[in-house]
């Protein structure tokens, strides 16, 4: 079980790298599609902006997969629960107490 774990928080590391690594290529090239120098023509503004959707897709993705080792990696401890005893006292034996039996009806209203 231990080492499925740790198989399992490594692949999840290796693929933050990983998912990290392009994160940055894509910021790279974003960068310098906006620093370009010769004017901006529809299609290189259609590739800037697909990369831009990639990258937030690929940051989302990220962000998710760093959360969740995170939440492997913490173990919650939930303490028990334990009932409180009623405030209120019974009442004294010394009280009269009364039964009374309704009788059931015979037919539905």
């Amino acid at each position: 079980m231990l080492r499925a774990e740790r198989a399992a928080r490594l692949a999840a590391e290796a693929e933050a790298q990983a998912g990290s690594l392009l994160i940055e290529k894509l910021k790279l090239t974003i960068k310098k599609l906006r620093h370009e120098q010769f004017g901006q023509s529809s299609e290189r503004g259609a590739l800037l902006d697909q990369l831009e959707l990639q990258l937030a897709d690929l940051e989302e993705n990220a962000a998710q997969a760093e959360t969740a080792a995170q939440m492997a990696a913490e173990k919650i401890a939930v303490p028990s629960f334990e009932r409180r005893k009623p405030a209120r006292r019974p009442l004294p034996e010394h009280l009269p107490r009364e039964r009374i039996v309704y009788p059931v009806p015979a037919i539905c209203p």
